[in-house]
């Protein structure tokens, strides 16, 4: 029955838009960049609004489950079909959504040829992008005006992607996350009936408008929402001017709590020139440095003179530091010279050990190794969690103890934007790979410490997923369920879009 309902679709859409697996490898579509995966009945890749559109219609009507997916680099499941058919109540928080069981094919909607136009308007500085374009390609478009989209990530996302997880990035701190950047959407919903006459709706608030006070927008329940509420194929963002100069540096702080006094006295100086601030734990650095070909401790070289004056004894008689910190300045021309002031006013604070100017390519190798360097380590638990700046420090130092406690074969290996409170918080396991029951406490340490008693987030950028959509359901306000609910009812009644682990 479902090869027939995929001959009913091919010839709507064209040469290469519907993928089957009898035909066609799809691993590339069903594994995520980070864990497992499982199967889908195929991949559907519309090339337009209205073959979205099409795509929907048909799968309301055959009871096929629609999985958008961007560029899949996401890291919380939320893009890639379940491992197994999944036995639970459904997707949304509702007992109209209980009833509808899960059992029903499901298949990949691959945003990968929604992909033109790209418009550009260089004077508002704001660009139209359709949804499956990845975040170099339109930046490498941009460069010729000047312009950039300053989301700065490890990974190369498509637009809708960013938009599903509501990513921020390492410039957080200065540019924002994608909510900010994002001034409207064109989106489709799931809101027809399996035997209608009608089309899906197409919310559309496309505008180079930034000031437009008019009412709430009508899209931006959209953002973040892992493509549970409609299937989101144009982005409006706000771009940026490329900065004329940007400078970094790296800091050796005496300890955790001095990388927090040192981010002041930067603040201070710097205001709106700082533009990263990243914190490194020792152990992450000595992993990468260890195992990463071309990767050097900023103080493998103690002995020589730093770049900066620095009142402490010699380097080479202190200790490796406990956290590195890049720091990055991004402005006029002059900046440098602006960055190297303020790590002086720093080092004059007794905050460090040592500090060093860096060029922009060496810093950043660094920093986008240590995945890299933690995986080559041995089996990794990775946790992206964020909590208030004031409490970095001490809910680094509960987790460290927490893990000795209960999980002793695991080591702590964090790294993060501590300026926008947000911190990878990795467990590492050497000899083998960890038990579902070492997962299963791994996570209930580190979320558990951010959100229980540290006022914090389960999820800092990377939105929600399988691997944390337990969380979401345990601590997520009833009030904001039942909003959420009418809204899936509205936007997809019948429960077509999206994870089938998804809690909305």
């Amino acid at each position: 029955m479902l090869t027939a309902a995929l001959d009913e679709l091919e010839p709507k859409l064209g040469p290469g838009a519907v993928l089957r697996p009898d035909r066609t490898p799809l691993e590339a579509y069903e594994q995520p960049a980070r864990g497992t995966g499982g199967h889908a009945v195929g991949v559907v890749r519309p090339a337009s609004t209205e073959e979205v559109r099409v795509v929907i219609r048909w799968a309301v009507r055959h009871g096929v489950r629609l999985l958008p997916q961007g560029a899949n680099s996401g890291l919380v499941g939320a893009s890639v079909p379940p491992p197994a058919a999944p036995t639970g109540s459904g997707s949304g928080t509702g007992a109209g959504s209980a009833a509808r069981s899960e059992q029903r094919p499901l298949m990949i909607l691959s945003t990968d040829r929604l992909i033109e136009p790209i418009e550009v308007f260089p004077d508002d500085r704001v660009a139209i992008v359709p949804a499956g374009v990845h975040l170099s390609t339109l930046n490498d478009l941009l460069a010729a005006h000047d312009l950039v989209l300053p989301i700065d990530l490890g990974a190369d996302p498509c637009l809708g992607g960013m938009v599903a997880t509501n990513t921020g990035g390492a410039r957080m701190l200065r540019n924002g996350d994608v909510r900010r950047r994002v001034i409207g959407l064109q989106a489709v919903l799931a809101d027809v009936e399996p035997g209608g006459s009608d089309r899906p709706t197409v919310l559309d608030d496309l505008t180079r408008l930034r000031k437009d006070n008019t009412g709430p927008s009508a899209t931006s329940f959209l953002i973040g929402s892992a493509g549970a509420f409609g299937v989101v194929t144009r982005v409006a963002v706000e771009l940026e001017r490329r900065p004329p100069e940007t400078a970094c540096a790296f800091l050796a702080p005496i300890s955790a709590a001095a990388a927090m006094d040192a981010l002041r006295v930067l603040e201070g100086s710097l205001a709106t020139l700082l533009s990263a601030y990243e914190v490194i734990s020792a152990t992450a650095l000595d992993m990468t440095v260890a195992t990463v070909d071309g990767v050097r401790s900023p103080w493998s070289t103690l002995a020589t003179p730093s770049a900066v004056p620095s009142p402490v004894p010699s380097p080479a008689q202190q200790p490796q530091p406990p956290v590195t910190v890049l720091v990055e300045a991004a402005g006029p021309v002059g900046t440098g010279d602006a960055l190297e002031r303020a790590v002086s006013a720093v080092t004059a604070s007794g905050a460090l050990i040592d500090a060093v100017l860096v060029p922009f390519d060496d810093a950043w190798h660094l920093r986008h190794s240590i995945t890299e360097g933690l995986a080559r380590n041995g089996s990794v638990i990775g946790f992206d969690v964020s909590v208030p700046r004031s409490e970095l420090v001490e809910f680094r130092d509960d987790v460290t103890e927490r893990t000795a406690a209960a999980l002793p074969r695991a080591v702590v290996a964090d790294f993060g934007h501590w300026a926008d409170g947000g911190t990878h918080c990795n467990l590492v396991f050497p000899d083998r790979p960890p038990s579902a029951r070492e997962r299963r406490t791994a996570t209930e340490i580190v979320f558990g410490t951010a959100v229980q008693d540290h006022h914090g987030s389960y999820s800092a950028e990377h939105g929600i997923g399988p691997h944390n959509a337990e969380w979401w359901r345990a601590v997520t306000p009833a009030a904001d369920k039942a909003i959420l609910d009418t809204l899936k009812d509205r936007c997809d009644p019948h429960r077509i879009l999206g994870h089938p682990a998804l809690p909305f």
